[in-house]
């Protein structure tokens, strides 16, 4: 990666999957970065490892606005909740108090105002708290993540991968490839506006996926499609919270399923901005094999 910013780089979510990858790409080019974090631990952890870490929570403005004092740029990742658009727009306001130059929003494939899905609609409002900042920007809008199947890893154990999206096509792509193109476009420094949609290298249904996982994983899994309702009561069985599970059902079962929102695009700007081509599900699942199976 080329850096062509010497600003200081502040990531919200640090303790998170892109957020945290990010994090150690940046550090790993030299780029003095600052993690944005909740609790006093997690301050402490990040100084043991050399990282610069300000407590700061997304609902508290003061707070924020101090912990972004002397940033350059702030990649500005929510976590979906009820209070993300919130967050993301008072993320947004306390970035422009502090005179921070300019934002990357960790955005959705499937941002949309009128989303069934309580985080697409979310992440669609910090969009638009984005462009009307006044800064200098570039949202990014990844397609689903694969990490999200490892919630489902032990039932893929027994050769079954449950889902409700039918037909549906989406993107599949990797957290890491992610976190290098938000790196990668930290590193340059250079916001024009740019929305660059994020997606693996092919689009895959619910037996793409399977077949993916077969392949990686070396054991062959089958696609077997619920209807949205039971796939709502398996990932509540599973332990996830009602709010998200009946999401999760939106998200699959109407919104992929149904090609809604733009999730079955398809783009090479992966590698267009990095300049290697996003990996598949396949060598994903080779990758996380042993998280995958249970192994080790």
């Amino acid at each position: 990666m080329t850096q062509h910013s010497d600003g200081v780089i502040a990531v919200t979510g640090a303790t998170g999957d892109v957020g945290g990858q990010t994090v150690e790409r940046l550090r790993a080019a030299g780029a003095p970065v600052r993690a944005i974090v909740r609790r006093p631990d997690q301050v402490d952890a990040f100084a043991a490892r050399g990282i610069e870490a300000r407590l700061a929570d997304l609902g508290d403005p003061a707070a924020l606005t101090d912990a972004l004092a002397g940033v350059d740029q702030l990649f500005l990742v929510t976590a979906a909740s009820p209070r993300q658009a919130g967050h993301g727009r008072t993320a947004v306001d306390a970035a422009r108090s502090a005179g921070v130059r300019a934002i990357v929003h960790l955005s959705g494939g499937d941002a949309a105002e009128h989303s069934p899905m309580p985080w697409a609609a979310a992440i669609w409002q910090v969009d638009r708290a984005v462009r009307a900042s006044g800064l200098e920007w570039t949202i990014l809008h990844p397609s689903g993540f694969m990490t999200n199947l490892v919630s489902s890893a032990p039932v893929i154990r027994r050769g079954v991968f449950p889902q409700t999206m039918g037909r549906g096509v989406i993107g599949w792509i990797d957290t890491a490839d992610i976190a290098t193109v938000a790196a990668t476009v930290l590193l340059r420094g250079e916001h024009t506006g740019a929305e660059p949609v994020l997606t693996g290298p092919e689009l895959l249904d619910g037996h793409g996926v399977a077949r993916g996982l077969s392949e990686g994983l070396d054991r062959r899994v089958r696609y077997l499609h619920l209807p949205s309702r039971v796939f709502r009561a398996l990932l509540r069985v599973g332990g996830v919270d009602a709010w998200q599970a009946e999401g999760l059902r939106r998200q699959f079962g109407r919104v992929a399923r149904n090609g809604l929102d733009g999730v079955d695009a398809s783009t090479d700007d992966v590698e267009r901005i990095t300049g290697t081509p996003p990996r598949s599900i396949s060598d994903w699942a080779r990758a996380h094999r042993a998280e995958m199976l249970g192994e080790g």
